[in-house]
């Protein structure tokens, strides 16, 4: 077994009778992510329960942190990348406590130790949406509070729950998935179009991930663009000269013990006679359904299908 990851959620408050957060972080303790076990709490809707993760870090230490709450007015679950740093309660937490327009420390707001840009958040359960408002009440105080302590890239962010969800158990347990994968690699995927088809390449049988169909291209180098590397990279693994056209989207792709981006890019070949380098086969494809794609490339490949007759008197 890893390490450990922390989930917390919060007693029932206000004139709720229950409370998903709560219910939520219990129905996931014990379970295992990446090889991470979760322990879970439930806090006290109160400065009590706001502090409690901020304390036991003094002791403990974890892989991940993730605070649950309920939002009873959102429709969709809210990933929070700020803590305000403020107090203004509309109502008393449990203990009473009503505090109006207050700071919490006069240091600033905080922001999460998450980086969302590697999540493809479009892609994930219940569609969640990037929110930079926690509210001012004991949700905002108990992420302000565990991250002014995390002196560390621990990762830690607060997910705020709708009334009713379809899937709120499995969203938290692809949110902890994302905390936990590697950082993603950035790999530039070139959709050569050529007389109204698109060009898929075979890995030849030397290469990583061999006899699967992709698109060509390969990893930025430092300071590249997508248009720059997959020209490059194109060049290198084909012996073409290419030009490049409109973004066709970004697809993440997790190989286990690599995540990669993909940044493709539709590319008009200029001149060069084909020479394969990396592949053993290439194939010039009319729709989506024509080879093995690797990983997410069948997606993309169908993105690039639909774009053919925009494409259908271009050289």
């Amino acid at each position: 077994m890893g390490g450990r990851v922390l989930v917390t959620g919060f007693e029932p408050f206000g004139t709720h009778t229950t409370n998903v957060s709560g219910d939520v972080a219990l129905s996931v303790e014990q379970s295992v992510v990446r090889g991470h076990q979760i322990e879970s709490l439930v806090l006290s809707v109160d400065k009590e329960g706001a502090m409690k993760t901020s304390n036991l870090l003094e002791t403990k230490s974890y892989d991940a942190i993730v605070h649950i709450g309920l939002a009873e007015n959102s429709t969709h679950p809210r990933i929070e990348l700020r803590a305000k740093d403020i107090l203004d309660f509309r109502i008393p937490d449990n203990s009473g406590r009503m505090i109006s327009n207050k700071t919490i420390s006069g240091n600033g707001d905080l922001f999460s130790t998450i980086n969302v840009d590697d999540w493809d958040i479009e892609r994930m359960i219940d569609s969640p949406v990037i929110s930079n408002d926690a509210g001012e009440y004991i949700c905002n105080e108990t992420l302000y509070r565990t991250l002014s302590v995390i002196n560390d890239e621990t990762p830690c962010f607060f997910l705020h729950l709708p009334l009713q969800q379809a899937d709120a158990k499995g969203l938290v347990l692809q949110c902890i998935d994302r905390m936990l994968r590697p950082s993603c690699l950035d790999v530039g995927a070139g959709a050569i179009i050529h007389e109204g088809k698109f060009l898929a390449a075979r890995r030849s049988p030397s290469e990583k991930h061999a006899g699967w169909w992709e698109f060509p291209g390969g990893k930025f180098e430092e300071g590249e663009d997508t248009s720059q590397c997959l020209i490059r990279e194109i060049k290198e693994e084909l012996e073409l000269d290419v030009s490049t056209g409109k973004s066709v989207g970004k697809w993440i792709f997790d190989h286990g013990d690599v995540v990669v981006r993909l940044h493709v890019m539709e590319c008009f070949i200029l001149s060069g006679e084909m020479k394969l380098h990396v592949h053993d086969r290439v194939h010039w494809c009319e729709g989506p359904n024509e080879v093995d794609w690797l990983g997410p490339d069948q997606e993309i490949a169908e993105a690039i299908s639909a774009r053919l007759p925009l494409h259908q008197n271009h050289p």
